[in-house]
């Protein structure tokens, strides 16, 4: 069973949208878009769905939180902190993409790591991208997994330690760097689900994908 303690869920209604924090998720919150199966829990983001203020795109996505539904936010010099799940991609909208895990930074407008799935040409790809820099632009592709076929199982994980290492592994192929110290001064905080880059075509697009297994955990240097 995935322990929904440690996550508030955004769901792609409102204006501005709607948060439901992690109590109302542990009591057994689901909806359209957020549905509990057994031990997994399926994610739908159609593409007619509303977006958050910082973004032009709909998603169904958990953000880190407290039990009592604060969102959390940490510092990477803190301790070692990590993000592990085990899902799978089952539809995607037409862009061809959805992004299923992040790391972000609190009051910065790019997220600092991402992992994304793409189609292209029938061939599914697992991506990840690092923005090296708060303020840069763009965020290169670090590490690329081919031949990902939808509603296959994957695992994929990200450790940041307070010594600066940033360590990613995705369905077993491994990246390791250093952070760039500028990151040092933002709080960081973990999304994982469905945040799909499109908002365009009728509501039966979109994408949907199920996660199997999720764990996040801290531990104080």
């Amino acid at each position: 069973m995935i322990d929904l303690g440690h996550w508030d869920l955004s769901i792609p209604e409102g204006d501005p949208v709607v948060v439901i924090t992690s109590p109302r998720l542990v009591a057994g919150y689901s909806d359209q878009y957020f549905k509990p199966d057994g031990s997994s829990i399926r994610f739908w983001a159609p593409v007619s769905g509303t977006s958050t203020n910082l973004s032009d795109y709909p998603r169904t996505e958990l953000r880190e939180a407290y039990a009592d539904g604060t969102p959390r936010n940490w510092k990477y010099t803190e301790g070692t902190a990590t993000l592990s799940a085990r899902m799978e991609v089952n539809q995607l909208p037409s862009v061809g993409a959805v992004i299923i895990g992040q790391i972000h930074a609190k009051d910065n407008p790019y997220p600092f790591l991402k992992l994304s799935y793409r189609m292209d040409r029938g061939v599914g790809y697992l991506d990840v991208t690092l923005r090296r820099k708060p303020s840069d632009a763009s965020s290169p592709v670090v590490l690329t997994y081919k031949s990902m076929p939808l509603d296959t199982a994957f695992d994929y994980s990200f450790k940041v330690s307070p010594n600066g290492r940033l360590d990613v592994e995705v369905a077993g192929l491994q990246y390791s760097t250093t952070i760039n110290t500028a990151w040092a001064k933002k709080a960081f905080y973990f999304k994982a689900g469905n945040y799909i880059p499109d908002n365009q075509g009728p509501a039966t697009e979109g994408g949907r994908v199920t996660v199997h297994a999720l764990q996040v955990g801290h531990q104080a240097k």
